[in-house]
């Protein structure tokens, strides 16, 4: 049920955006995927006053690609969306009349369902506060290769399709070439409405792929972390379509390198003010990330396609279980005591799912308090001999495909349970079910696929 202060909070943000005709209701699939109900404002102001849920089908949550139902799910089943009216904030113009709220599935009795996933991501963090004194703060920076459609023919095939290419000119990573100030109005334009959708952005700067940038969000508690990076890939994939241009946060939508992520920074602070706690306790969290890395990687890394950064010489996180300070080249770069910088995540993830299976890892490390080992490691990791990197205790490769990290994740039962079962047993279900599907495809086609929904 909706709580007492929502109908407040709706009335005010009415009062300051009196020309909102339409309200998004937002949720997030496993896929990673945004699912919409849209309604008329009146009718949505109406459910808000009375309190009433709104429906929504629990299969919608986990479907395969293409919308078919994974084996195992059932069509039947009914959840109630629960808008959190503190993260309403309006689409950028021409759509400045649509209102998008982000939303918790609950069940009948009022009550988070096990597949929630923004919901069991609020429990991991109150149960890390609760047992560790220690809070999680996280700051996401969101990657994107801004692309442009053509029609092209194939030779057996006489209909045109789209297709998508790089943008022209020159462009390097930190560059403003001509190119880029060609470009500069939608950016400055993206950023403007960043900042009127309450994104306080850090920075944005270009990045070495062409036509690629990125654009770094400030840190906030798990779930605010996540609303905020959904609202801002919307309102940059907007922008860019205002322009006539794919703002697309696929890893390798050029099929070639460098290819984009969207790496996380993941910091632990003492959760009472003032309280006198040792922040190098907190390396137990981060040993716990490292411990059940393979695992996490199921949700963090959720296409194939994204395995082809698992790599050394991309900075995005090399080939060893291992950290390093201020290392780009290993999975987790340490930045401060508290405070690691996680390589392996990219825009094809659940970003809930995602942190999820982080927190859950840190929950595990910090209740055996687990030291910190498999670094420091000054360099990448294939600079270094192997007798090197064995005396760093630096021994287990990462997973290097999909299927391994979905077994991965089966085979830990440690983070299965704390993640959730209601969550882990669809979600590792439905990515098989992917994985046949894109196995059917072929390359370009998957490229298409990924850079027209990603």
């Amino acid at each position: 049920m909706l709580v007492t202060s929502q109908p407040a909070l709706w009335e005010k943000f009415l009062a300051d955006h009196p020309a909102v005709e339409f309200v998004w209701l937002q949720t997030l699939a496993y896929n990673g995927l945004p699912h919409v109900l849209i309604l008329p404002v009146a009718r949505f102001t109406d459910l808000v006053q009375k309190g009433e849920p709104v429906p929504f089908v629990k299969a919608g949550l986990h479907l395969e690609p293409f919308d078919r139902m994974p084996r195992g799910v059932t069509p039947g089943g009914v959840c109630y969306l629960h808008p959190d009216i503190s993260t309403a904030y309006c689409k950028p113009a021409p759509r400045s009349h649509h209102a998008v709220v982000m939303v918790s599935c609950l069940g009948a009795d009022g009550a988070p369902i096990g597949e929630c996933a923004r919901s069991r991501l609020a429990t991991l963090t109150d149960t890390l506060a609760h047992e560790t004194g220690f809070s999680p703060l996280v700051g996401f920076e969101v990657e994107v290769v801004y692309m442009r459609r053509y029609r092209r023919a194939h030779l057996d095939d006489p209909r045109e399709s789209v297709d998508y290419e790089a943008l022209d000119g020159a462009h390097s990573v930190f560059s403003m070439t001509a190119n880029d100030h060609a470009h500069l109005d939608m950016l400055e334009e993206t950023v403007r409405a960043l900042l009127g959708a309450g994104i306080a952005l850090e920075k944005f700067h270009a990045e070495a792929a062409p036509g690629q940038w990125e654009f770094v969000l400030p840190p906030a508690a798990p779930v605010p972390a996540v609303d905020a990076l959904l609202r801002a890939r919307s309102i940059i994939t907007d922008i860019a379509e205002k322009h006539s241009l794919r703002a697309t946060m696929c890893p390798r939508p050029l099929g070639r390198d460098p290819c984009s992520g969207m790496h996380v920074h993941l910091s632990m602070n003492a959760a009472a003010v003032g309280e006198p706690r040792g922040l190098e306790e907190t390396e137990a969290f981060f040993a716990g990330i490292l411990d059940h890395l393979p695992a996490v990687m199921a949700f963090s890394l959720a296409q194939d396609m994204s395995y082809r950064r698992v790599t050394s010489g991309l900075c995005s996180g090399g080939e060893f279980v291992c950290w390093g300070w201020q290392n780009k080249e290993v999975a987790l770069r340490r930045i401060a005591t508290n405070r690691f910088e996680v390589k392996l995540l990219d825009g094809l993830a659940n970003p809930y799912l995602a942190l999820c299976g982080m927190l859950a890892a840190g929950l595990d490390g910090m209740r055996r308090a687990l030291p910190l080992t498999a670094g420091s490691c000054p360099f990448a990791t294939d600079k270094m001999l192997s007798e090197e990197l064995r005396a760093l205790g630096i021994t287990r490769l990462l997973p290097r495909s999909l299927p391994a990290s979905l077994e991965a994740l089966a085979l830990d039962k440690v983070l299965y349970e704390l993640v959730g079962a209601s969550i882990a047993e669809p979600y590792i279900s439905m990515k098989w079910a992917e994985i046949e599907v894109f196995n059917r495809m072929e390359a370009d086609e998957r490229r298409k696929y990924l850079i027209e929904r990603y």
